[in-house]
């Protein structure tokens, strides 16, 4: 018992502290320094309290919120109250009191860190939306703005969220935001994928995940992976016996396309088949990506370029991983 206790112990230890590959205070200093000119404009707020004979220099102004192929009368509905949807929607962020320059001051942040690791990337303003709880995009980078669905960050036990899955929901939260941003800044960085592998899958996500934490040093590793918490630490406490399987199972190398959804794609739980199961997130596979991909980093003195274009398999055979004990 006191043997257990002791390893659970180390392994929560290690779940607060995943990100080992953290900057330096000195790294730190250096990346808060980085003149970066942000601002972040509540489209939502805008369109909300805009008239109709507002709407076409809304046009002008806002193209890519306001598409010229959706009819006048829709805009007219949303803008006059007579779109209950949009009431509803609207009534619900207002009554979040969104902290909207705590947002702006993470986001930048994060931009930061990106142009840190990778200095041709150029900031851009961010714009808040309300995209009607599309939770499959609630960040959307792009060339000219960030695009942040405000929406979708009301908390997961919101009542409009209630008839979206459980562990769909448990990323609606507004803590979430930053390592979301982080996330669909790291997925820019590391191209698809080609490798059919199980092996390949893994990896790919785990150089997504790599950057996402240097992009977002401060974030928990149940952020970063957007598992449940609990189900975090048992992942990180049971990654040996996880990491078995897949060796046991002979998995590294089979391309069975099964294999993605019982292990790598977002769902209630990842399917060993075992009765472990329910107290597993879905896609430990990205986490165990993760951690190759960490100690490839920890035991090869590489840059990231050369890490995000080597294969999957050079990678794991020169990373030395060896799960936690």
């Amino acid at each position: 018992m006191k043997d257990k206790l002791i390893r659970l112990l180390v392994c929560i230890a290690f779940a607060k502290a995943i990100l080992s590959c953290q900057p330096s205070n000195s790294v730190e200093a250096e990346i808060a320094a980085i003149p970066v000119d942000v601002e972040l404009i509540p489209f939502h707020k805008i369109f909300a309290e805009a008239e109709v004979e507002d709407l076409e220099q809304l046009k002008k102004d806002y193209p890519v919120f306001i598409s010229t192929r959706v009819p006048d009368s829709v805009w007219m509905a949303k803008m006059t109250g007579k779109d209950s949807i949009q009431n509803i929607l609207e009534a619900a962020v207002q009554n979040a009191e969104f902290d909207y320059t705590a947002i702006e001051s993470e986001v930048e942040d994060v931009m930061k860190h990106v142009k840190y690791y990778f200095p041709d990337f150029q900031s851009t303003d961010i714009y808040t939306v309300i995209s009607e709880v599309n939770y499959r995009q609630q960040i959307i980078p792009t060339k000219d703005q960030l695009i942040i669905s405000i929406d979708t960050y009301l908390g997961k036990d919101h009542e409009l969220y209630q008839g979206i899955s459980n562990y769909q929901r448990n990323q609606l939260n507004r803590e979430q935001l930053p390592a979301d941003v982080a996330m669909e800044y790291a997925r820019l960085f590391v191209p698809p994928t080609m490798d059919r592998t199980f092996l390949g899958s893994m990896v790919y996500f785990g150089k997504i995940h790599y950057l996402q934490s240097l992009f977002v040093p401060e974030a928990a590793g149940y952020h970063i992976f957007d598992y449940p918490p609990a189900k975090f630490d048992y992942t990180v406490e049971n990654e040996s016996q996880m990491w078995r399987y897949f060796i046991d199972k002979e998995m590294l190398y089979d391309t069975d396309s099964r294999l993605i959804p019982r292990f790598i794609a977002p769902a209630p739980f990842s399917k060993f088949y075992l009765e472990i199961d329910q107290q597993t997130p879905g896609g430990v596979g990205r986490y165990m990506g993760y951690r190759i991909v960490e100690s490839f980093m920890q035991n090869n003195p590489v840059d990231l370029e050369t890490m995000i274009s080597l294969d999957a398999e050079s990678l794991f055979n020169k990373s030395k991983y060896k799960p936690l004990q």
